[in-house]
């Protein structure tokens, strides 16, 4: 059911609003669906809370793996390209210097790991690469070569 709504969803443009533009990666629709993504990826494993209302530079779902109540802060972020910088690498911008500097003064005060799970190609409830990045190793504009370390294939588990 939850695929075929994606379907009409798409149909009606709220994930790419005219064939001839880039797909909008700051589109509510897309940040929703990529965040459902990945707490239905978690499991049963984790028990998730979303933090729809947070401010910048704060994670946005909260994991709780169920076996010993370990904590792990996660930012979700759906991309849906990435870039090729001047080194010929091709690179990921998946935030700011300003929220990078936020999330990780997050980590330090709150304790708690944080890793930044990124989507990217395809949909944002069906993308075709997933990453789980720890923060400390998500650099500003994640390369290529990084990011394909910590790639999590289907069926295996995000954290």
């Amino acid at each position: 059911m939850k695929k075929f709504l994606g379907n009409i969803e798409r149909a009606l443009g709220i994930w790419y609003p005219d064939p001839e533009d880039s797909p909008d990666d700051t589109n509510p629709a897309v940040v929703t669906a990529f965040r459902m993504y990945v707490e239905n990826r978690l499991g049963s494993a984790y028990s998730c809370a979303s933090r729809e209302d947070r401010k910048l530079g704060e994670p946005d779902v909260i994991a709780l793996r169920n076996a010993d109540e370990k904590r792990f802060d996660i930012v979700t972020c759906y991309r849906s390209q990435m870039f090729v910088g001047a080194d010929g690498e091709a690179y990921l911008p998946w935030t700011t210097e300003e929220t990078y500097k936020k999330l990780c003064a997050w980590e330090k005060e709150e304790g708690y790991p944080v890793y930044v799970v990124i989507g990217l190609h395809g949909y944002a409830d069906v993308p075709k690469f997933v990453f789980c990045v720890p923060l400390a190793d998500a650099a500003i504009d994640l390369k290529k070569s990084v990011l394909s370390r910590f790639e999590k294939k289907k069926g295996e588990p995000l954290l």
